[in-house]
């Protein structure tokens, strides 16, 4: 049989049959072996190579240049050859597939600028992340978008929405094939992050707070912690910051104006969309 009629299999498998004989062999014959084999991945990278060009494809509205992921895939199918396994029993493009989009992935990673996740939704994906592992440690099943949904009282458009922000979101099954082809956290629409059930503080409104909260200084941003969240005295937080007890006052009631202001701001223009 040709070796264009073979499968990717039969090819790995006089590869390893021929590495075996390797060693016994005299140098002239091993020489000859030697060449064989790298006949034989020659072959099986040139059949691959429609694999990488595919996957590069799927990266394209990464704003990368073709060229510059398909040489980034490459390099992960190359590695799929030398360091394939026949007795896992996986297929060899199953592997190929997994090598090539993570080399692709680091490639479309290294040439894009970092993207800003506020705290507020870093704590979210923290209750995420707690979530999964809880249900899955109680059920032996990985939740599904309504089971966290159910679980964090949050929308289940607004889990997607925290999602997104996820270094790594391996955890649930949501929008798959975008996921594979699009490693890049995407732009995170706030305004779907919603309870979904009543509550005194509805988490919208929690959202919105926090959000003001980031925008706020350094200095400000520690007068509010101290006071609201820690139940120091304005005299502590002067302390800490190196100021006095009417200024920290001044501080706060400046910080409340301006997050009144801008949550003011954010509830006029919600009502306009809504009209």
């Amino acid at each position: 049989m040709k070796d264009s009629e073979r499968s990717n299999e039969e090819i790995l498998e006089e590869i390893q049959e021929l590495k075996e004989k390797e060693g016994g062999e005299e140098a002239g014959e091993r020489d000859e072996l030697k060449n064989r084999i790298d006949e034989l991945k020659d072959k099986l990278i040139e059949r691959n190579i429609p694999l990488v060009k595919s996957i590069a494809g799927d990266f394209t509205h990464s704003g990368l240049d073709f060229e510059d992921l398909r040489q980034a895939g490459y390099i992960g199918l190359l590695n799929a050859v030398e360091n394939f396994d026949l007795s896992r029993g996986t297929k060899f493009s199953t592997y190929a597939t997994h090598l090539i989009k993570g080399e692709i992935r680091h490639q479309v990673r290294d040439n894009q600028p970092s993207v800003h996740i506020p705290q507020w939704v870093k704590r979210l994906n923290k209750k995420v992340k707690k979530a999964q592992e809880r249900i899955y440690q109680e059920t032996g099943e990985y939740p599904s978008i309504k089971d966290l949904a159910e679980e964090l009282n949050i929308e289940e458009e607004g889990v997607k929405e925290v999602l997104k922000a996820r270094d790594s979101m391996t955890y649930v099954s949501i929008d798959r094939e975008r996921r594979e082809s699009d490693p890049r956290p995407e732009y995170i629409d706030y305004e779907k992050i919603k309870s979904k059930h009543e509550e005194d503080l509805p988490l919208e409104f929690k959202v919105r707070i926090a959000d003001a909260i980031e925008k706020l200084t350094e200095v400000q941003q520690q007068v509010v912690k101290g006071i609201f969240y820690e139940d120091q005295t304005q005299e502590e937080i002067g302390e800490e910051i190196g100021t006095s007890q009417r200024q920290v006052s001044r501080i706060k009631y400046r910080v409340l104006d301006e997050l009144e202001s801008q949550l003011k701001d954010k509830s006029d223009d919600q009502a306009e969309d809504d009209e």
